[in-house]
Protein backbone atom coordinates (compact mmCIF):
# COMPACT_ATOMS: atom_id res chain seq x y z
CA UNK A 1 0.00 0.00 0.00
CA UNK A 2 1.44 3.31 -0.50
CA UNK A 3 0.59 6.34 2.15
CA UNK A 4 -0.44 8.24 -0.72
CA UNK A 5 -3.52 6.01 -1.34
CA UNK A 6 -4.14 5.83 2.74
CA UNK A 7 -4.50 10.19 2.70
CA UNK A 8 -6.62 10.00 -0.70
CA UNK A 9 -8.71 7.91 1.13
CA UNK A 10 -9.07 9.66 4.08
CA UNK A 11 -10.03 12.71 2.52
CA UNK A 12 -12.64 11.09 0.08
CA UNK A 13 -14.43 9.37 2.68
CA UNK A 14 -14.22 11.94 5.50
CA UNK A 15 -15.13 15.38 6.10
CA UNK A 16 -12.64 17.96 8.42
CA UNK A 17 -13.95 17.13 11.32
CA UNK A 18 -12.28 20.22 13.81
CA UNK A 19 -9.45 22.58 13.44
CA UNK A 20 -6.48 21.72 16.20
CA UNK A 21 -5.08 24.43 18.52
CA UNK A 22 -2.44 25.29 16.43
CA UNK A 23 -4.83 26.25 13.13
CA UNK A 24 -4.91 23.06 11.71
CA UNK A 25 -7.67 20.91 9.74
CA UNK A 26 -8.24 17.62 11.59
CA UNK A 27 -9.30 14.51 9.59
CA UNK A 28 -10.54 11.49 11.28
CA UNK A 29 -10.70 7.99 9.73
CA UNK A 30 -11.48 4.30 10.97
CA UNK A 31 -10.17 1.01 9.34
CA UNK A 32 -8.65 -1.45 11.48
CA UNK A 33 -5.36 -2.47 10.42
CA UNK A 34 -1.65 -1.88 11.62
CA UNK A 35 0.98 0.92 11.57
CA UNK A 36 3.11 -1.35 9.28
CA UNK A 37 0.90 0.35 6.84
CA UNK A 38 2.86 3.32 7.03
CA UNK A 39 6.72 2.04 7.89
CA UNK A 40 6.28 -0.08 5.07
CA UNK A 41 4.21 1.54 2.62
CA UNK A 42 6.28 1.37 -0.75
CA UNK A 43 6.76 5.45 -0.58
CA UNK A 44 7.68 6.03 2.85
CA UNK A 45 10.85 7.29 1.79
CA UNK A 46 12.07 10.08 1.76
CA UNK A 47 9.68 12.50 2.60
CA UNK A 48 7.81 10.61 5.68
CA UNK A 49 9.77 10.43 9.06
CA UNK A 50 8.65 8.45 12.05
CA UNK A 51 7.79 10.44 14.79
CA UNK A 52 9.10 8.15 18.52
CA UNK A 53 7.23 7.97 21.30
CA UNK A 54 6.99 6.08 24.40
CA UNK A 55 3.66 4.60 22.83
CA UNK A 56 4.74 3.40 19.90
CA UNK A 57 3.60 -0.40 19.11
CA UNK A 58 1.89 -2.04 16.23
CA UNK A 59 -1.07 -0.37 16.96
CA UNK A 60 0.28 3.16 17.35
CA UNK A 61 2.11 5.19 15.39
CA UNK A 62 2.87 8.68 14.32
CA UNK A 63 4.45 10.10 11.39
CA UNK A 64 5.36 13.76 9.71
CA UNK A 65 5.67 14.56 5.90
CA UNK A 66 7.34 18.33 5.53
CA UNK A 67 6.96 18.49 2.11
CA UNK A 68 3.23 17.79 2.17
CA UNK A 69 2.97 19.58 5.56
CA UNK A 70 1.01 16.51 7.81
CA UNK A 71 1.04 14.76 10.71
CA UNK A 72 -0.41 11.16 10.21
CA UNK A 73 -1.30 9.10 13.34
CA UNK A 74 -2.61 5.95 13.83
CA UNK A 75 -4.00 3.87 17.36
CA UNK A 76 -5.71 1.29 17.66
CA UNK A 77 -7.62 1.59 14.39
CA UNK A 78 -8.22 5.33 14.70
CA UNK A 79 -6.45 7.49 11.55
CA UNK A 80 -5.93 11.63 12.39
CA UNK A 81 -4.55 13.50 9.49
CA UNK A 82 -3.50 16.91 9.97
CA UNK A 83 -3.16 19.20 7.10
CA UNK A 84 -1.20 22.22 8.16
CA UNK A 85 -1.58 25.35 6.03
CA UNK A 86 2.13 26.58 6.14
CA UNK A 87 5.02 25.97 7.43
CA UNK A 88 4.55 27.69 10.61
CA UNK A 89 0.99 25.58 11.57
CA UNK A 90 3.10 22.64 10.81
CA UNK A 91 5.81 23.96 13.33
CA UNK A 92 3.29 24.26 15.64
CA UNK A 93 1.68 20.84 15.33
CA UNK A 94 5.34 19.68 15.65
CA UNK A 95 5.50 21.35 18.86
CA UNK A 96 2.42 19.78 20.72
CA UNK A 97 3.30 16.66 19.51
CA UNK A 98 6.68 17.28 21.00
CA UNK A 99 4.87 18.60 23.95
CA UNK A 100 2.39 15.56 24.35
CA UNK A 101 4.38 12.43 23.77
CA UNK A 102 7.41 11.38 25.77
CA UNK A 103 10.49 10.77 23.74
CA UNK A 104 10.84 6.94 22.44
CA UNK A 105 13.81 4.97 22.41
CA UNK A 106 15.59 4.41 19.29
CA UNK A 107 18.10 1.97 20.88
CA UNK A 108 19.19 1.01 24.34
CA UNK A 109 22.90 -0.48 24.67
CA UNK A 110 24.13 -1.75 28.29
CA UNK A 111 27.73 -2.95 28.80
CA UNK A 112 29.95 -3.04 32.27
CA UNK A 113 29.99 0.65 32.31
CA UNK A 114 26.43 1.51 32.37
CA UNK A 115 23.53 1.88 29.93
CA UNK A 116 23.34 4.53 27.18
CA UNK A 117 19.97 5.41 25.77
CA UNK A 118 19.54 6.74 21.81
CA UNK A 119 16.36 8.74 21.92
CA UNK A 120 15.37 10.80 18.27
CA UNK A 121 16.28 14.42 18.04
CA UNK A 122 13.32 15.65 17.66
CA UNK A 123 14.76 19.09 16.50
CA UNK A 124 15.13 17.23 13.06
CA UNK A 125 11.33 17.49 12.25
CA UNK A 126 11.18 21.42 12.26
CA UNK A 127 10.87 23.32 9.32
CA UNK A 128 13.89 25.67 10.15
CA UNK A 129 14.40 27.85 7.62
CA UNK A 130 10.82 29.06 5.88
CA UNK A 131 12.13 32.02 3.81
CA UNK A 132 14.41 29.20 2.20
CA UNK A 133 11.79 26.33 2.22
CA UNK A 134 8.40 27.29 2.03
CA UNK A 135 7.85 28.19 -1.67
CA UNK A 136 9.35 24.73 -2.29
CA UNK A 137 6.64 23.07 -0.07
CA UNK A 138 3.88 24.53 -0.61
CA UNK A 139 4.92 24.17 -4.77
CA UNK A 140 5.55 20.91 -4.25
CA UNK A 141 2.59 20.01 -1.34
CA UNK A 142 0.09 21.79 -3.77
CA UNK A 143 1.54 19.56 -7.10
CA UNK A 144 0.95 16.43 -4.92
CA UNK A 145 -2.36 17.30 -3.20
CA UNK A 146 -3.90 18.63 -6.92
CA UNK A 147 -2.72 15.00 -8.41
CA UNK A 148 -3.77 13.40 -5.31
CA UNK A 149 -7.46 15.13 -5.67
CA UNK A 150 -7.36 14.93 -9.60
CA UNK A 151 -7.42 18.87 -9.88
Amino acid sequence: MKIEKLIKLIKATTKPTRTTPAGSTLYDWFYPDERYVVDFADDFKPDWQQFDTDQDASYFGVWFNPVLLVQLSYAEGDWMLLDCRDVEHYNAEVQAACDFYDAGRIAKAVNSAGSVTISQDRENFFITDPADTTNKVQAEASLVWNTLLGA
